[in-house]
């Protein structure tokens, strides 16, 4: 039986036909999922039909307007086209079982509640729409081995121990996993594969607090399955996380014709580059590819051909956005899972702050 949430009854101007309630029914036996359910509901000005879990769940009671489910009750063949899984950040089966019912949307709470309010008034899903106010920094290397992924990890690293919202977006497929560089592979959380089973969109409410994190850093990133050719919903994603987060840094691997499809998702780019002939011809190769995308040189490690800022400029045509110094433990540091301590060495701090200055993420 339904037990519907007690709410004052809303005052009725004789002759006008009272507003119709929206009615919203829940599945779960989770009191405090219930009670933050209800509080939804009563800011939504909606009702609240909470149901145990039971065989006969959701498929002879009446249709509510909005279905929500415990991912912990989802049965396949009992849950309703259009129904809402909601769970909460350590389910972490939540994604997954959500592909398995056919694509239903998500909604991980509490941190989803203002989505589901929105949803539940009627009013468009799709967030604060395009042109969120994050910023999407692209790191880009001009060759392999030029450190773009390192890189990336720092500047996302630096920005959240300065307390902004930032996350980390590899979009290196073939790179088996930027978790791996970070030494946190063993995280729970959301990675690219999981979102390709998903139909239809993931509003930034939902994927926010679904990420792999570590302390204020989170990250999406590959795993180590083999790349299945199916696309990456890299633009989709992409804004999702701009509305979410102050600043987007995505690792988009070497230089190259797919890295450069993506780049286009960017605000700006920074292509690290070593300071060799070969660097800045390939950097040059690498402006060419972003015609069009905002971008900006990072010349690293050694100066072993005597390039200065000012001659990197002239043979890549791409303004320095600073530079990165030569650092003979990094490479160790990385395969023992202490890059991102290496990153906050006093020298390297410098240098990666200077380039989050340079791109506006630090005022």
């Amino acid at each position: 039986m339904s037990t519907a949430a007690h709410r004052p009854a809303p005052a009725r101007t004789p002759g006008v036909p009272a507003a119709r309630v929206r009615t919203v029914r829940l599945v779960s036996d989770d009191p405090g999922l219930r009670a933050t359910v209800g509080r939804v509901c009563a800011a939504a000005g909606a009702e609240l039909l909470a149901e145990p879990a039971g065989p006969t769940s959701s498929t002879r009671a009446p249709l509510a307007d909005t279905e929500l489910v415990d991912v912990h009750h989802a049965v396949r063949g009992r849950v309703r086209p259009g129904t809402v899984l909601v769970g909460r950040p350590e389910d972490t089966g939540l994604w997954d079982r959500a592909a398995e019912l056919g694509g239903c949307t998500v909604a991980v709470l509490p941190d989803a509640a203002g989505w589901l309010a929105d949803l539940l008034c009627a009013r468009s899903t799709g967030g604060p729409g395009p042109g969120g106010t994050g910023h999407v920094v692209g790191v880009l290397g001009a060759v392999g081995g030029a450190g773009a992924s390192t890189l990336a990890c720092w500047l996302a690293d630096r920005a959240a121990q300065e307390e902004r919202t930032a996350v980390l977006v590899d979009a290196d497929r073939e790179g088996c996993g930027i978790d791996v560089l970070l030494g946190l592979e063993d995280r729970d959380g959301l990675r690219w594969p999981d979102l390709q089973r998903i139909a239809g969109t993931v509003h930034a409410e939902q994927l926010w607090p679904a990420l792999a994190r570590a302390g204020r850093l989170r990250w999406l990133s590959w795993d180590r399955s083999r790349p299945d050719g199916a696309p990456a919903p890299y633009a989709p994603v992409l804004e999702a996380l701009r509305r979410a987060a102050e600043l987007v840094v995505v690792d988009l691997g070497r230089a190259g014709p797919a890295a450069a499809d993506t780049a286009v998702l960017c605000d700006e780019v920074l292509v690290p580059a070593p300071r060799t002939v070969r660097g800045m011809l390939a950097a040059r190769w690498a402006a060419d590819l972003l015609a069009g995308v905002p971008a900006r040189l990072v010349p690293a490690g050694l100066n072993v051909a005597d390039v200065d800022d000012a001659l990197a400029a002239a043979a890549t045509g791409l303004p320095v956005a600073g530079s990165v110094r030569f650092c003979g433990g990094v490479p160790e540091a990385a395969e023992t899972g202490r890059l991102l301590e290496a990153g906050r060495s006093r020298r390297l701090g410098r240098d990666v702050a200077g380039l989050l200055s340079a791109v506006g993420a630090l005022r």
